[in-house]
């Protein structure tokens, strides 16, 4: 994750240069590099903030594991039309 204060640094160095340009060209090169910077601070911002929001989420709704035993028991199913106890009478 990039640090507020490195992309400050780098959008001040960007800024002294687009003063000191007398070119529209690279005034416009100077201001499009802040842009980027600009939009890397604000998406790295939104990016932690989803990520709270979803670790608050998860945090505050705790998972409930129902323990559900489904061994098989030991009782007979007893039928009407079966002819036996095996499972291969019909």
């Amino acid at each position: 994750m990039i640090s507020y204060e490195t992309l400050l640094r780098e959008i001040e160095k960007h800024l002294t240069s687009a003063k000191n340009t007398s070119h529209e060209q690279q005034l416009r090169e100077q201001l499009i590099a802040i842009k980027a910077l600009c939009d890397v601070a604000l998406s790295n911002s939104i990016e932690i903030q989803v990520n709270q929001k979803v670790f608050e989420h998860q945090v505050s709704q705790p998972v409930v594991l129902e323990n559900k035993n489904t061994s098989l028991s030991s009782t007979k199913l007893q039928e009407n039309d079966a002819n036996g106890e095996s499972i291969f009478d019909f």
